[in-house]
């Protein structure tokens, strides 16, 4: 799950790579919002502090 942005920027740039632009574009942003995803999921997440 957390490799899933690296992948997806992987994509972007293989399709810039073919000279597909939208594809890159939709896949650098789409890596991006993941990665503010679980970047969001891991920062709310409570740290369990009771002894």
């Amino acid at each position: 799950m957390m490799t899933l942005p690296f992948v997806l920027a992987a994509l972007g740039l293989g399709a810039l790579f073919v000279r597909q632009r939208g594809l890159a574009l939709g896949a650098w942003v789409l890596a991006l919002a993941a990665l503010l995803w679980l970047f969001h999921l891991h920062v709310t997440d409570p740290l369990p502090l009771a002894f």
